[in-house]
């Protein structure tokens, strides 16, 4: 028993002989283990570096060519080929996640690529905790017990550079803090697993020799180290989903702390030599915070900003009702630039103190205005709501001949954090799928305008801004695009929701038809899917072709006066088509009887709205954009889709297995898919595109291109 008391000694001096000590012949010592295991980690991040490296080569060169050779995004060469074939095996196995139907309901099992990847890491945590040990043998479980405690503890630097908001993991692979967080909640798992196996090795010993209630009662060193694992239970249990997602915000705070409370429990319990693997996260977060808080004051604080707001804080934000359910946000002339599809943490000390949350923007940063639409459930979202049914509960409706500035709205304070995100430059792609679901247009539709602004650049021959990348050839020209086809669906329960983009959605397409007309090789496609079976959600009728001339014509006549400005833009007033026939063409099946011809039009919804814009005032000397003018003279933010020959309104959801087959069909090269909504739809959406890419043999000598996937879900990281 004195033998087995003096080698549980975590002491500088204990340790440093143990790990110097040869156990058997060829046997690494625990420090040597510590750096198998980092290496073959740094491995894996230097080769993900490597890949985002090369997706950035690539892409500049598609962007570059683009202009030159009308199939851009088609590899051509043999080295483009051998990377295409192998992106092809990877995504179609990666991707997918098998789907289990549970009494009617269909259940997708964990996605392959980041199962695989998890499952890589634990067989690395295994391997390096019994490599050249034998559990059998009695006289090794000290050494295996010390073996999982130093493998346990070096983990602990990978914990925190997964969970920071800037950390360099995603600086380097390009992979977003949010895409990082579940890899980061599985090594806390594997962190627990490991101490749960240092444990276990000792404990085991102790039994055979009936000393483990003396080890308890009188040994500091196990005391200490149970306080250590019950802190780390606690907080690898509260971080389950079902559990963080009952108060988010009592969620971080004891989060926090109890990894706080556990850093100082650890820091006694371990030898000082291994203290460096606690001294390092503990860096490591700190920094994150430091940069965080350095960035959040240079976002909220005016005097750093040229546009200054009226007092010390920068961000003044307007809500306003859509609907029963969801409440716009907006920022006018917010201080900082983002591109789309990127959120900020979005705090409203006095609506709701001591609180963040994350919301995706849903404009552009040349919008100069950043906006937001939230779904009201309860906390934060819901306070949102009730402030914003209390200072304008009824606004008029579209039809309406008044307008309401909204200057005059009252602004409450807000504090950004951010933005975050990253996503792959959709201008790479030949073709582009969006797919959204409910308020997953937010993501969606800020990456359509982009790409139809950079379109628009391109027809004008804007200037390429001269940057020390751009010189360098390490950065692609802002004013080009490979792409050359978008399809973009959203699928909703309530007709009434198309307003939250009516007039984004309508300038694409006027800007689209504008190109065409000019002679550019391009196509838009906008289909909206209504889910709800309730005959009132559907729209029964369609705008008169007096309504739409006239607005049109309206507009026509305001623009009018600043044609010298805009000498080589043209608008094009067409006439409404029959949309129901064009719906049954393009999409196979009408929304409803044809009563295009028969019926009068329908009285305007008196919901309640959001106010509209000033109209347009032709003398001022400003100088707008052709989209910007059309949209301020006759759409406000809260008209729904006026029925266009291109915007199918369809009931039910559409089939997207078959959407992406037309869609690879007609490609000319590599396809993105980007999907936003519900985590079914996302998953559904990654099996159909594995299933069509597996179908049509990707780059497999068939000659058929690639099809890049990007999902994104709802909720917290």
């Amino acid at each position: 028993m004195a033998t087995i008391h003096s080698r549980h000694d975590h002491t500088a001096g204990g340790v440093m002989a143990m790990s110097g000590m040869s156990i058997g012949v060829h046997v690494p010592t625990l420090f040597d283990m510590q750096d198998i295991f980092w290496a073959f980690m740094g491995t894996y991040i230097v080769l993900a570096a490597v890949a985002n490296i090369i997706n950035k080569v690539l892409c500049n060169q598609r962007i570059t060519s683009s202009k030159s050779s009308p199939a851009a995004a088609k590899p051509k060469s043999l080295l483009s080929k051998a990377q295409a074939t192998l992106s092809a095996i990877i995504r179609e196995y990666s991707n997918y996640s098998m789907p289990v139907s549970i009494r009617g309901r269909t259940v997708y099992l964990p996605t392959a690529g980041p199962f695989t990847l998890l499952i890589g890491y634990l067989v690395l945590v295994v391997v390096c905790t019994f490599y050249a040990l034998n559990p059998n043998d009695l006289l090794q479980w000290e050494d295996l017990g010390y073996r999982a405690g130093f493998i346990a503890i070096c983990q602990m630097p990978l914990i925190i550079l997964l969970a920071g908001k800037r950390n360099i993991i995603g600086f380097v692979t390009g992979v977003g803090y949010e895409r990082l967080a579940w890899l980061h909640r599985w090594v806390a798992r594997s962190l627990l697993f490991s101490v749960l196996l240092h444990m276990f090795f000792w404990f085991e010993e102790w039994l055979k020799y009936d000393y483990v209630e003396t080890k308890l009662k009188e040994d500091p060193l196990t005391q200490k180290g149970l306080i250590a694992s019950g802190i780390l239970l606690w907080i690898v249990l509260s971080s389950a989903a079902p559990i963080r997602g009952l108060s988010y915000e009592v969620f971080v705070a004891q989060h926090i702390i109890s990894w706080l409370a556990f850093m100082a429990v650890v820091w006694i319990h371990v030898p000082t030599k291994n203290r460096i693997w606690i001294i390092l996260p503990l860096t490591f977060w700190g920094s994150d915070r430091i940069v965080r808080l350095g960035y959040i004051i240079y976002n909220n604080i005016s005097l750093f900003h040229k546009n200054r707001q009226p007092g010390i804080l920068a961000c003044k934000a307007t809500f306003t009702l859509l609907d029963d359910k969801h409440t716009r946000i907006t920022i006018a002339h917010p201080p900082i630039s983002w591109t789309p599809g990127q959120h900020v943490f979005l705090s409203v000390p006095v609506l709701a103190p001591f609180t963040s949350h994350p919301f995706t923007i849903a404009s552009l940063a040349t919008d100069n205005t950043m906006e937001f639409i939230v779904r009201a459930k309860k906390g934060a979202t819901k306070s949102f709501f009730k402030f914003a049914d209390k200072t304008a509960p009824i606004l008029p409706s579209y039809s309406s001949t008044s307008s309401i500035n909204e200057e005059r709205l009252e602004t409450r304070t807000v504090l950004i954090d951010g933005p975050y995100s990253r996503i792959r430059p959709l201008r790479q792609f030949d073709s582009v799928l969006f797919i959204a679901g409910s308020t997953g247009a937010t993501f969606t539709v800020p990456l359509l305008r982009d790409l139809v602004q950079t379109w628009s650049e391109s027809s004008l021959g804007t200037p390429n801004p001269s940057t020390l990348k751009s010189k360098l050839g390490l950065e692609a020209p802002h004013n080009a695009a490979v792409t050359r086809h978008i399809r973009f669906l959203w699928v909703i329960k309530n007709s009434d929701w198309t307003s939250w983009f009516s007039a984004q959605l309508e300038n694409a397409l006027l800007t689209v038809r504008n190109l065409q007309r000019r002679g550019m090789d391009i196509d838009l496609s906008i289909s909206i899917y209504i889910t709800s079976s309730s005959p009132s959600s559907l729209p029964s009728k369609l705008q008169s072709h007096e309504e739409i001339t006239n607005e049109r014509e309206n507009a026509l006549r305001i623009l009018s006066s600043r044609d010298e400005e805009f000498p080589e833009r043209e608008l094009v007033i067409e006439r409404e088509l029959c949309h129901c026939k064009l719906a049954a063409a393009n999409n196979q099946f009408p929304t409803v009887p044809c009563t295009c011809a028969t019926n009068p039009p329908p009285a305007l919804p008196t919901t309640p709205r959001r106010p509209q814009l000033q109209t347009f005032d032709p003398s001022s000397s400003s100088t707008i954009s052709v989209e910007k003018a059309y949209n301020d003279a006759v759409y406000s933010y809260s008209k729904p889709v006026s029925r266009e020959p291109k915007i199918n309104m369809l009931s039910g959801r559409p089939e997207i297995e078959v959407v992406i087959n037309e869609e690879a069909e007609q490609a000319r090269g590599e396809m993105a898919v980007v999907v936003c909504g519900p985590g079914g739809m996302v998953l559904s959406t990654k099996n159909a595109a594995c299933n069509v890419s597996d179908e049509r043999g990707v780059h497999k000598g068939t000659g058929a291109q690639g099809i890049w996937v990007h999902g994104e879900g709802f909720g917290y990281a």
